[in-house]
């Protein structure tokens, strides 16, 4: 009989008072305690949420404070506790893999990626903005970093810029654990790409040239050998071809090939919004195709180059995987209608690693079709897309005949 653990994970607060969030509250994070296998396993996971934007100072500052005003900027309105779904579930039956684990979700508040540090405050619009992404990282870490040097494996994760917070601080944790403890990371939707964005503009380029000047100058980004690598342009590090070249530990990226936070929010492409493409014009899409190609190109050279490296790369319009129940859908394939799901290819990818043996076959799964040719994910974004419509014709309705 499966048994399924009946604790949400509960919120906890930084011990740093100076670990704070872009508005001035301290640093938060989700934490459960592991149990039975799982009491010596930790999964610590980095939450996603948009960098701040911005093509110049006065942009980004003004962005930064409308941000504080979020989740991604605050620690004052999260909930007590959470349960989530998908590889953080606790559901045995479906997550097999992590459900007893110890694990720690870091909420992203300060807004520069989950790293950076300026010890002035910055006052602007007679608002002060904190940037000290760094040091909430590193009180969590030390907080646990006795259960952290006894623990029997470590899988960093994180879903878009956690994915590449995830990746960066790889390095860091390595250095403060034991050789005998494994260390595997699992990157979700954090492919950046230097690409412009459809108007011609370098949104993404300038936001992370912007913040390398404001929040890495006093410290640099958390992989030293890539910062060393790129001096005073260590914004570079989160472009995902130059970061992995600096990540020793094994990694496994999940990445859909058509990255709607991607095209949405850094290549500025709004049709994308409706989780398809049926009302995008012949360049958007010649453009989403553009960075369709170069998702996939980026993960084949990746893997080729690294046989530690595995994958899930469909050809479904998505974001983060990792939280969802697509993880355990047939209906979520590589390639489609095989059954081969994000759960059972990352269970096998981590079997691999853990035995070690290097002359194992890859698991690298990566869809080599065009949106909509993987089908039934395809279709659930249709469906999904068809239910928002019918249930605004029906509020439509309502209001039209009280």
């Amino acid at each position: 009989m499966l048994l399924q653990c009946c604790y949400s994970l509960e919120l906890q607060y930084v011990n740093n008072d100076q670990a704070l969030c872009l508005d001035g509250s301290r640093g938060s994070f989700y934490f459960q305690k592991g149990y039975k296998e799982g009491k010596n396993k930790f999964l610590i996971h980095f939450e996603g949420g948009d960098l701040i934007l911005g093509s110049s100072e006065d942009e980004y500052f003004r962005n930064a404070i409308l941000k504080q005003g979020t989740q991604y900027g605050s620690s004052l309105n999260r909930a007590l506790s959470f349960d989530f779904d998908g590889l953080l579930s606790q559901n045995q039956s479906q997550n097999i893999n992590f459900y007893n684990w110890n694990i720690i979700y870091i909420n992203s508040c300060d807004g520069t990626g989950h790293q950076g540090y300026r010890q002035d405050v910055v006052n602007y619009q007679q608002k002060k903005i904190y940037f000290r992404g760094e040091l909430i990282i590193k009180s969590v870490i030390a907080e646990y970093s006795t259960q952290l040097q006894s623990s029997e494996v470590i899988i960093l994760s994180g879903c878009s810029i956690g994915a590449v917070a995830a990746l960066q601080w790889s390095q860091h944790i390595t250095q403060i654990i034991p050789i005998s403890v494994s260390l595997l990371c699992i990157a979700d939707s954090g492919i950046l790409i230097d690409m412009h964005s459809i108007d011609g503009s370098e949104l993404l380029k300038q936001s992370l040239k912007i913040m390398n000047y404001i929040v890495n100058v006093e410290s640099e980004v958390p992989i030293d050998s890539c910062a060393k690598n790129y001096p005073n342009q260590s914004w570079k590090c989160f472009y995902f071809q130059n970061l992995l070249n600096h990540i020793t530990n094994p990694v496994f990226i999940i990445q859909s090939l058509y990255d709607a936070a991607f095209l949405q929010d850094y290549l500025k492409i709004e049709c994308i919004k409706d989780m398809t493409l049926s009302y995008c014009s012949s360049i958007e899409k010649d453009y989403i195709d553009f960075a369709y190609s170069q998702f996939q190109s980026t993960i084949k050279n990746k893997t080729q180059a690294n046989r530690r490296m595995g994958s899930f790369a469909p050809s479904c319009i998505s974001n983060c995987l990792f939280l969802n129940s697509a993880s355990f859908s047939i209906n979520w394939s590589i390639p489609e209608k095989s059954g081969k799901t994000i759960s059972q290819t990352l269970s096998k990818w981590i079997e691999v690693q853990q035995r070690n043996k290097g002359d194992e076959d890859q698991v690298v799964l990566i869809d080599n079709v065009y949106w909509p040719n993987n089908q039934p994910c395809a279709k659930l974004a249709s469906k999904s897309i068809a239910n928002r419509y019918a249930n605004i014709l029906y509020f439509l309705f309502i209001i039209l005949n009280f």
